[in-house]
């Protein structure tokens, strides 16, 4: 591996080009901000895409073109995704090639397709993204950083094209543990700011002012300053932020939690997990996780009536 990271120090150390997969609400607008950033970046996707083209990137017509890149970044919807794309690009690797993995799903999906790429002389790190759409391409969204510590600071100059902040943790899987944890966290704001919404206007309070007061106040934060206004609109269909993303999160955060030894200790996790149930259970996938308001609304009705 050393040899490998020596050629990846010459081979990278000058990034050119950059072969981006995935160019959808993640992927798409970090791979704008590359080209923003100087960037010369060729795009894949089963679907071109419009805004990607008209900031001046370049369509593959295969990942075999793909793979002539100095780096490649990866931004993937599920596993079966990922194995399909390895599948198009492994033979094709130069050995000190790294690829960037920043899509989410199970650790042990990365670090299967990490071990193949290896095997190639490659690298893969595992990195994930922590921010909506819109945050990544005003990049404010963060970028947690995880796998050999010389190939990530050998792809300094795309990291610093994607966003303003990015965090190096360790050893492969911290990212994504890292991204677990956070979005437990917005999961938990989420809730609570439903809650405190719901409890104020039962209580008399003006809903809109509570969300002006409170954003402002040591109660604020990012999540509540995004999702409050939502939880006024209700347009929960237009939210980026859907309930079928947050479902697949706390479900491996409690698996996580299993694991550590840590199930008696995430008391909040469990809570947040229960009631988005319910919202699993409604068939609010496809609903910004702001309609967190209307389930607990159907559960204040429900304990009314009994």
């Amino acid at each position: 591996m050393t040899e490998t990271l020596q050629t990846l120090s010459g081979a990278v150390a000058a990034i050119r080009t950059v072969g981006f997969v995935g160019l959808g609400n993640v992927g798409g607008p970090a791979a704008v901000n590359l080209l923003t950033g100087g960037l010369e970046v060729i795009g894949f996707d089963l679907k071109p895409s419009a805004e990607f083209e008209a900031a001046g990137g370049r369509m593959a017509g295969t990942l075999a073109d793909i793979a002539a890149c100095d780096v490649i970044v990866q931004s993937l919807p599920n596993p079966a995704a990922l194995t399909a794309t390895i599948d198009g690009l492994i033979d094709h690797l130069r050995p000190g090639q790294v690829i960037i993995e920043l899509s989410s799903y199970p650790l042990q999906a990365k670090a299967t397709q990490a071990a193949r790429v290896a095997s190639f002389g490659a690298v893969m790190l595992d990195c994930e993204l922590s921010g909506l759409s819109f945050q990544i391409a005003n990049r404010s969204a963060v970028i947690f950083k995880a796998g050999d510590a010389a190939a990530v600071d050998a792809c300094a100059p795309v990291f610093d094209a994607i966003a303003d902040k990015h965090f190096y943790l360790g050893a492969f899987g911290a990212a994504t543990k890292m991204k677990l944890i956070a979005n437990v966290m917005v999961c938990v704001h989420d809730l609570m700011a439903a809650e405190a919404l719901n409890l104020g206007r039962s209580a008399g309070l003006d809903p809109a002012q509570m969300v002006e007061v409170l954003k402002h106040s040591a109660a604020g934060s990012t999540t509540f300053t995004n999702k409050a206004p939502l939880m006024l609109s209700r347009e929960f269909a237009s939210g980026r932020g859907p309930f079928n993303h947050m479902f697949g999160y706390l479900d491996r955060a409690t698996e996580l939690a299993e694991q550590v030894g840590a199930t008696a200790a995430t008391p909040l996790l469990h809570r947040v997990r229960e009631t988005f149930a319910v919202a699993r259970g409604q068939d609010r996938h496809g609903q910004d996780i702001a309609a967190i308001i209307e389930v607990l609304e159907g559960l204040q009705a429900e304990g009314a009536a009994q």
